[in-house]
């Protein structure tokens, strides 16, 4: 399966206040989506069992993976392996792509 899809689809509001997320495509064992973090939005420590992996297109944040934290800004890429406890905090506005494995269905409109 072929699939081209863009992200002009509305913004889905997260169990987070102030980030969002457009899912954009899926495929049979990934996920591409682009998440929307507002200045001082805070993705709360938790885990699960994707794989997932980012890059910041716009802005920075603190991402921080088990015991090591680091900050993420326009450029930069990163991995969060299964099942690792997991935070982030805007630094300003921001806009990033994830993608996670297996496809998310929790991320399905």
């Amino acid at each position: 399966m072929f699939v081209v899809d863009s992200a002009d689809k509305p913004e889905v509001e997260s169990p987070f206040p102030g980030v969002g997320r457009k899912p954009l495509v899926w495929g049979d064992r990934m996920l591409f989506t682009q998440i929307i973090m507002r200045r001082d939005s805070v993705v709360e420590r938790h885990d699960h069992p994707y794989e997932q992996m980012g890059y910041c297109i716009e802005g920075a944040i603190e991402l921080e993976v088990g015991d090591e934290k680091a900050v993420c800004s326009a450029g930069s890429a990163w991995t969060i392996p299964s099942g690792a406890r997991h935070a982030a905090r805007a630094l300003e506005d921001s806009i990033l792509v994830e993608a996670f494995s297996p496809a998310r269905d929790d991320y399905k409109d």
